[in-house]
């Protein structure tokens, strides 16, 4: 039986790669050996750099982004595609909500200001969408059921 050998492919990012092969090119300048890849401390290429400026980390961008979505499309303000009309979920929506406000009270104190406004400006907006979307449903219930939103003290009319 033949043996296979397995192999690891570390995609790794392009500008670390790059700095990389900058500061081995400056020690070998200078007549020093640059430490062997198999001395790169564990876990150290997978940790996403601060965000330069204060700017929004792209990937809790798109953290927010995919949450937010999937919030959408429960409201029914995004439809599937091939599908003719959108379909409300209101308690899947409340949930995506809910992880956002989970999201806000686990990261407090450790997001810069961009990512503070995000977080907060996308909630804020989700929110407002879902409580009109509420009240929406709850008119067309009672619209359903009889009840003239107009005279809800239930006057006769005149």
């Amino acid at each position: 039986m033949s043996e296979i050998k397995a192999t690891t492919f570390v995609d790794e990012d392009w500008k670390a790669r790059v700095q990389r092969e900058k500061e081995e090119a400056r020690l070998k300048a200078q007549g020093k050996q640059p430490p062997a890849p198999d001395t790169v401390s564990p876990g150290t290429q997978d940790v996403p750099e601060e965000s330069p400026g204060g700017e929004a980390n792209p990937l809790f961008e798109a953290l927010l982004n995919i949450l937010a979505t999937q919030a959408m499309f429960s409201l029914g303000f995004i439809g599937a595609p091939g599908q003719g009309q959108a379909v409300v979920n209101l308690e899947q929506a409340r949930e995506f909500i809910e992880m956002l406000g989970l999201i806000r009270e686990k990261t407090q104190g450790n997001l810069n200001a961009q990512e503070n406004a995000l977080l907060a400006e996308t909630l804020a907006e989700l929110q407002r969408l879902f409580t009109a979307r509420v009240q929406q449903a709850q008119a067309q219930a009672m619209q359903r059921a009889g009840i003239d939103m107009n005279n809800l003290r239930g006057d006769a009319p005149q």
